[in-house]
């Protein structure tokens, strides 16, 4: 009995708290490194994965080859089964905390980390290096490396990346091309990509933005108390004031400003824009719902929730409220901001949080945010800002808000690079 009660100690109740340490770590909602990219964070975050489950395979191993005095090679069939099936229930547990998602993808990189380890330990064991063991590792490895490699292919930053690079590859080989054939170079060939898909507006060219407002209104007449007003912009000047009756939310309704809610402005913009075009009343407890089932929704389809560029957050709007007349404009002027209000719609844009400088964000404010225009008076641009609980028509002047206008990059250390987007109702 107390040779039991000495192995159990020494041996199994090492794994058994490695294994609560693993189980912790699982249930954290919304566990993130906070690193820049989601392509560091996925870096990180596998690296982090292998650490533990290598310790986890290390210490089953302990028991069966050192605890039990098994065989180096039953040891490790063992630990890889045990380790292994944990591994896998660790994803499974992952499907009922919030925030976070187990994946069949995650399973396997777990079960890889496992077998490189414990292959390890058998060459450390018998202290010779075999054609078998050789093929082990590099099975594992390769496993290693593709399974992050694919995980790596589905984030933002790096399809914004890998499609940033295909485009400067081919605008410089199309610009070579035309010097030598003494053709003139290509201009802006982004937008050139783009056109089938978002709209650019030229800030030089009046004649034609008012063309596009009068068939616009034409088709699709304005909805909210401006409409009159709206109409009349088109052969008048622009209304010195437009305020459209966007219900509001903050990102966190309930004021709980958790990892969650702390990324939810895209989530929040979205479900004002929805409840202003539906004509239905916004309440905390109804936002706090909404906000949440976007999430899950997002984490469930697209498999993350943070830090959507406009092109991401409009298919958010047409996916999960089938919001189908929205687009992104790109690259406008600061007076077309006021042009699209004043068709009576309101507009969300994605900007550099922290140059806005909203005195009620938590200091520093947030690198990247986004928020709902609502309408403007003179150079001040009202707006619901879901950052604060005072967001409510707060007003900023134009300047600065145009300053602060950029589409996320991929990156958030690179936010100010980003594009001049907004999202708005055709």
């Amino acid at each position: 009995m107390k040779k039991r009660f000495i192995l159990f100690i020494k041996y199994y109740l090492p794994a058994l708290i490695w294994a609560g340490v693993i189980f912790y770590f699982s249930s954290v909602p919304n566990l993130q490194v906070a690193m820049y990219s989601t392509t560091e964070e996925i870096i990180l975050r596998k690296g982090a994965h292998f650490v533990e489950f290598a310790i986890l395979a290390f210490f089953v191993w302990r028991i069966f080859y050192v605890g039990h005095k098994f065989q180096a090679r039953y040891a490790f069939f063992w630990a890889l089964i045990l380790a292994g099936l944990y591994g896998a229930s660790d994803e499974f547990h992952q499907t009922f905390v919030l925030g976070r998602t187990g994946k069949v993808i995650d399973a396997f990189y777990d079960a890889a980390s496992v077998l490189f380890t414990l292959e390890m330990l058998v060459i450390a064991a018998k202290r010779k290096l075999q054609w078998k063991n050789f093929t082990i590792l590099f099975l594992a490895v390769v496993a290693l490396f593709g399974l992050e490699l694919k995980m790596l292919s589905e984030t933002k930053s790096f399809k914004v990346s890998f499609a940033q690079m295909k485009t400067d590859l081919g605008y410089m080989v199309e610009h070579e091309i035309n010097f030598i054939l003494g053709k003139k170079p290509v201009i802006n060939k982004t937008d050139e990509n783009n056109k089938s898909n978002t709209e650019n507006v030229n800030s030089t060219n009046d004649t034609k933005l008012s063309d596009q407002i009068k068939e616009s209104i034409s088709k699709n007449p304005p909805i909210g108390k401006n409409n009159m007003t709206a109409v009349k912009q088109v052969k008048e000047p622009l209304p010195d004031k437009i305020t459209l009756d966007v219900p509001f939310t903050s990102q966190a309704p309930r004021g709980v400003w958790d990892t969650l809610h702390e990324e939810s402005c895209e989530e929040a913009s979205v479900l004002m824009v929805e409840y202003y075009m539906t004509k239905k009343t916004l309440t905390p407890s109804t936002a706090e719902k909404e906000i949440q089932a976007m999430v899950k929704f997002e984490v469930k389809k697209y498999g993350d929730y943070k830090d959507t560029d406009a092109a991401e957050t409009l298919k958010l709007a047409q996916d999960f409220y089938e919001l189908k007349n929205l687009k992104v404009v790109y690259d406008f002027s600061k007076d077309d901001l006021k042009k699209y209000l004043a068709k009576g719609q309101p507009i969300i844009v994605p900007a550099a949080g922290r140059l806005l400088k909203n005195p009620h964000f938590t200091p520093p404010g947030p690198l990247y945010h986004n928020l709902v225009l609502t309408g403007y008076n003179g150079d001040q641009i009202i707006t619901n800002d879901p950052g604060t609980k005072h967001g409510e028509g707060y007003t900023y002047d134009i300047n600065t808000l145009y300053s602060a206008i950029h589409d996320f990059p991929g990156k958030l250390s690179d936010i100010e690079q980003g594009r001049k987007a907004m999202i708005v109702v055709e």
